[in-house]
């Protein structure tokens, strides 16, 4: 009985302690909760900076591994390699030679390096090479002329430099709201716009109607648009120097067998030669407009103290020195002819129309006219006339010409193309050419890409069909 009487109290008291207690037993998982939340985010912020440390020292690894590649400069590489068939054979007014068939290896590496944002530097280094030996290499000369040595299979496959230059980009020039570029070095000035579609390849500077030539020189570029308020128009200044007058090093020192010498001159170095200029051209290349369909092109220039191929001597036959059908040309000189002024305007369409076909909206058609004129110097030289024992008979006294006169000469060129897709093939490109040359027309594009030489020289009519796929 007593044990039901206080039960009742026991059992609020009982209920009163449970409450209180579990009470104490909340307050106290709070506290620990806390407590574990705060060690656990200790914990994820240490494992976060573990984390860090080791995504940068994997970044580092992985800077490290591309700049090993890249040489530690960030020099970008892209490789243009081309193996191509060719076969050529000539038709001349006397006799057909015979056809010949030639393998070739080009490849180009081209390098690409931006020390700061407005400052970019670009080279491309070429190597062109026919199968195997070449025969008839020995006094290859003219091969290795510096305006063409990189677009014709040199015997011995050296490696050379065919682009180095610098580009500098401003924003502004001199205070103007005019976009401008500089650039001096080794310039592009091969396969230029219009030629560059044969090539499949992107137009590098000039245009490829007129000129067609390794340089060495400078460009300076200023963007109209702006200002002009006329889509895509830019005026561009252009110089070059094709050739230095200066000795090169040791000139006067020669080999003449045994160990031995032979020294001429006066053992200065680098000097000028006499009877030589320098060659340089100046021009500009103007676009008055260009909306990326739709544009034109134009360009003008000179060049200065332009070399040839003069006839120096001549060998008379039956000694009677009365025509020149009893003489025969025995040797030439290479020597300074004279000034040349060249001008070309080209209008080209990328799209025919808007939208009427798929196959027109990817078409290309062109066409260009080109003008040029030759400024002989008239310089006085000798021609040897020798009888057939290299004896001289008589000199004869003549004037340095140009195109075989010593006047001056005008001529004119037009030049038509069209390129499509292929509708039979897919990636691939169709393109037609035309183009034809006036008596005294003369280009300067002595650098074209072909073993036949350039089709842009020609005096009569040059016809080309050609097809690209891409692989």
């Amino acid at each position: 009985m007593l044990f039901f009487l206080k039960g009742a109290r026991m059992r609020k008291f009982i209920a009163i302690s449970a409450i209180v207690a579990m009470t104490t037993v909340g307050f106290a998982s709070d506290a620990d909760i806390r407590a574990e939340l705060e060690a656990l985010k200790k914990e994820i912020q240490a494992l976060k900076e573990a984390q860090a440390k080791i995504n940068i020292k994997s970044l580092k690894r992985q800077i490290s591994s591309l700049k090993a590649k890249t040489g530690g400069d960030n020099l970008k590489w892209n490789v243009d390699f081309r193996t191509a068939y060719d076969v050529i054979g000539y038709k001349t007014i006397n006799k057909n030679s015979s056809w010949n068939q030639i393998l070739t290896n080009r490849l180009w590496l081209g390098m690409a390096y931006a020390p700061k944002d407005n400052i970019v530097f670009k080279g491309l280094i070429s190597y062109y090479k026919a199968y195997g030996q070449m025969t008839n290499t020995f006094g290859a000369g003219f091969n290795y002329f510096d305006w063409i040595v990189n677009e014709m299979p040199n015997p011995n496959g050296e490696l050379r430099v065919k682009e180095a230059y610098w580009l500098y980009f401003g924003e502004d020039f001199l205070g103007a709201d005019i976009p401008w570029t500089a650039s001096i070095g080794r310039r592009p000035a091969t396969d230029g716009l219009l030629v560059s579609y044969r090539e499949d390849q992107k137009p590098k500077s000039p245009l490829g109607h007129i000129i067609n030539t390794e340089f060495d020189g400078g460009s300076f570029k200023f963007d109209l648009e702006k200002i002009a308020d006329i889509s895509g128009m830019y005026f561009k200044i252009c110089l070059g120097r094709g050739m230095s007058n200066s000795a090169i090093r040791f000139n006067g020192i020669t080999q003449i067998g045994d160990g031995k010498y032979k020294l001429e001159g006066d053992g200065s170095e680098y000097n000028k030669v006499d009877g030589w200029k320098s060659i340089d051209l100046a021009g500009f290349i103007f676009v008055p407009y260009d909306d990326g369909q739709y544009s034109i092109h134009t360009t003008a220039f000179k060049a200065f103290n332009l070399p040839g191929m003069v006839l120096t001597k001549l060998i008379d036959q039956d000694g009677s020195l009365s025509t020149q059908n009893d003489q025969s040309p025995s040797e030439f000189t290479f020597m300074q002819t004279g000034d040349y002024y060249g001008a070309a305007i080209s209008f080209l369409a990328q799209g025919i129309g808007d939208g009427i076909s798929d196959i027109l909206d990817d078409t290309n058609a062109f066409i260009s006219f080109a003008w040029s004129k030759t400024d002989p110097n008239k310089n006085s030289y000798e021609i040897e006339i020798v009888d057939v024992n290299n004896s001289l008979i008589v000199p004869i006294s003549s004037e340095l010409g140009m195109l075989g006169t010593s006047n001056k000469k005008s001529g004119t060129s037009i030049y038509l193309g069209l390129n499509w897709p292929c509708q039979l093939i897919d990636d691939a490109r169709v393109g037609i050419e035309y183009n034809h040359g006036s008596k005294y027309w003369r280009s300067f594009t002595y650098a074209e890409d072909t073993l036949a030489g350039s089709k842009l020289a020609t005096r009569g009519d040059a016809y080309e069909v050609w097809f690209t796929k891409e692989l």
